[in-house]
């Protein structure tokens, strides 16, 4: 019974491997072009926002949340760098763009308190606190900007998002890179990362264990909004302007990473590896549709598929190895 256990924990595990490789062996039979580096930075750099989305939302999932808030949190940080490097708002002069980012983290941190907060002390299911911070972000962001996007943003913000460095490398992708080794790190090394895993296999016997989890799961909270927010000032840096309708489109993907990569939407379970596997999953899936011609309509059936089908063997390896 043991070892018959501990094959189908092994099988979980290695799943977005064996289907990432596949995915690698059709699209290189059938997908001109899709093998070479040009596309392959082509695909870290799409996955990069998302992937560093996912990073934080991980650490959420891991003490059995979602944070619902990203997507908005990200477009609303967006705007904020851009506004106070251009002078827009509060009739402030132009600020230089590193003190506004220094400014946009500390409302991220602010934002994924508050959301924190009323989950770990009021006791207000994650989603819920979450959605409900994205309302208030989202009107915030439509008072503050009246829904107006920003152009002409300085060369200092753009490079941030579309600059090169080392020969070549794409900045996105460094920051991207940077962040997902943090976080490796983070989880596997440190006693936070613990923590967050024994509050997820269970809360109970993690506080009598004499880990504060309102502290934990408070500060998980807080490093996701914040990755939000830097996410936000890549992405402003990548299309060139600022639009309040940036998070479009991406309420679910770093969710459906995380959980692609294998963590359990019942906490206690997940990697950083994982997560980075689950993302380029579905970068890989959407880039060789791409090349193939498939219509955005294809595109949102197969991804709907696949993640449906990635839930529900994540709920039945959940309950195998329990």
């Amino acid at each position: 019974m043991e070892s018959t256990k501990r094959i189908k924990v092994d099988i979980a595990a290695f799943a977005p491997i064996l289907f990432l490789f596949l995915l690698l062996v059709v699209y290189s039979i059938f997908a001109k072009n899709f093998l070479g580096i040009t596309n392959f930075i082509n695909v870290i750099r799409q996955i990069a926002i998302t992937g560093i989305m996912a990073i934080g939302v991980t650490l959420v999932i891991l003490v059995g949340e979602i944070d619902l808030s990203i997507p908005t949190v990200m477009a609303f940080s967006g705007m904020i760098v851009a506004g106070l490097s251009k002078g827009e708002y509060f009739g402030l002069p132009e600020i230089p763009v590193g003190i506004g980012i220094v400014v946009v983290i500390v409302v991220g941190a602010m934002i994924g308190f508050v959301t924190g907060w009323a989950n770990a002390i009021l006791g207000i299911p994650g989603f819920m606190a979450s959605l409900a911070m994205q309302f208030v972000c989202s009107g915030l962001m439509l008072m503050l900007t009246n829904a107006k996007p920003l152009f002409g943003l300085k060369s200092e913000l753009t490079f941030l998002g579309s600059g090169y460095l080392f020969n070549g490398i794409p900045v996105i992708i460094v920051v991207f890179l940077v962040v997902f080794i943090v976080g490796l790190f983070v989880l596997k090394y440190t006693v936070f990362g613990r923590n967050l895993y024994a509050i997820g296999g269970n809360a109970d016997a993690a506080r009598m264990a004499g880990i504060n989890v309102a502290r934990n799961k408070i500060a998980a909270f807080i490093i996701c909004s914040v990755l939000a927010c830097i996410a936000g000032i890549l992405m402003v840096g990548r299309i060139g302007s600022a639009q309040v309708t940036a998070g479009d489109g991406l309420q679910m993907q770093p969710i459906a990473g995380a959980v692609l990569g294998g963590a359990s939407l019942f906490g206690g379970k997940g990697t950083m590896l994982g997560t980075l596997l689950g993302v380029l999953i579905m970068g890989v899936l959407v880039n060789g549709l791409n090349l193939l011609g498939a219509g955005t309509e294809i595109q949102k059936l197969v991804t709907g598929l696949i993640l449906f089908v990635a839930v529900a063997f994540n709920i039945w390896s959940a309950r195998k190895a329990g």
